[in-house]
């Protein structure tokens, strides 16, 4: 049955802007970069695009941007084709930054103002990490982390031989707040397994070891990262398996609501009882500061968009045919 699932590949996070765009590409026989094309111009190509795969029962994933969540690709797994706008925030990827311009440079610099408050954001989330580190007992999340593999993994052996890893994020910090994409992704999976912690209990770590385990058995393994701090993991899924783990805890904070939903509780396998009544006035503190820097962040993204969206109505005055032309030259390309 054919299937539309929805992620991002690029995040405005606490280590830059960072991108899993081309890894992700070279899976493709054909590849369309949409350059200069605004994600509002994209747009409308991209839902063709969608029409005429799904006539054909082709399977979607959306490309979604980072920074407004609107599509910005389109990935057709099946026909080995994939449609991308390279987003003009992406400074290295597109032709306007050489423009001296004074609303794409305002947008610029908003830019790296939230990546430096991201930044501090982060440090102060590892104040908070710290706070549980104190309390962890690591043999017993170790244990936790071998129990839930053998349970997962077993003695399986994908038959393929070898696996895929395919980096990615389920969310992104817009300017719309916080947005996931984790139902949509997980909808046709039969185990979901919700991890319930808290920062610097291990949740990631767990994680990585799932999927490294999965990957060492051969079998294709989705790792969808923190978009705030990319080198932790918030969620893997082995397909073939049927089954996905991914941190539970706000701002993507789920609980079991199926057959096949379970909860693995970090705190209550590995942190000392107490912790969270005996530090909650520090605990308390972080989580305010912590809020207002991402909100400060936040407040920056914004004004960037702005600044894209005045730079766009100045130097984007389409020319209809010229679009329509383009439009079924890559209609050609992908489906023939």
């Amino acid at each position: 049955m054919k299937k539309d699932v929805h992620y991002f590949l690029s995040s405005n996070s606490s280590r830059g802007f960072v991108s899993f765009l081309e890894p992700a590409l070279r899976e493709f026989d054909t590849v369309v970069r949409l350059e200069g094309w605004p994600v509002e111009t994209a747009e409308p190509l991209l839902t063709e695009i969608a029409e005429r795969a799904a006539e054909k029962q082709l399977d979607i994933d959306w490309i979604h941007n980072c920074l407004d969540n609107r599509p910005e690709g389109i990935f057709l797994p099946r026909a080995s084709a994939a449609v991308i706008a390279l987003p003009l925030s992406e400074r290295s990827c597109n032709i306007f930054s050489l423009l001296s311009d004074e609303n794409l440079r305002q947008a610029y610099r908003e830019f790296d103002c939230a990546l430096a408050e991201f930044e501090r954001a982060r440090h102060i989330h590892d104040e908070w990490e710290k706070i549980y580190i104190s309390a962890m007992d690591f043999a017993a999340i170790d244990a936790l982390a071998e129990n839930t593999i053998e349970k997962l993994l077993g003695g399986k052996q994908s038959a393929e031989g070898h696996g895929i890893c395919r980096d990615r994020y389920f969310g992104a910090a817009t300017i719309h707040g916080s947005v996931d994409y984790i139902q949509n992704l997980t909808a046709d999976l039969p185990h979901r397994y919700f991890i319930k912690g808290r920062p610097g209990t291990g949740k990631s770590t767990f994680l990585k070891k799932i999927g490294a385990a999965a990957a060492k058995r051969g079998f294709d393994v989705e790792l969808y990262h923190c978009a705030l701090d990319p080198e932790s993991m918030d969620l893997v899924a082995v397909r073939e398996l049927g089954f996905c783990v991914f941190d539970s805890t706000a701002p993507h904070e789920y609980f079991p609501e199926r057959e096949g939903d379970e909860i693995i509780d970090v705190y209550d396998a590995a942190v000392r009882p107490g912790t969270d009544e005996d530090n909650r006035d520090a605990l308390e503190a972080v989580q305010k500061r912590y809020k207002a820097q991402t909100a400060a962040a936040s407040d920056h993204l914004k004004a960037a968009y702005r600044a894209l969206q005045s730079f766009s109505a100045e130097y984007f005055v389409l020319d209809s045919a010229e679009l329509e032309r383009q439009k079924q030259e890559i209609l050609r390309k992908i489906f023939g």
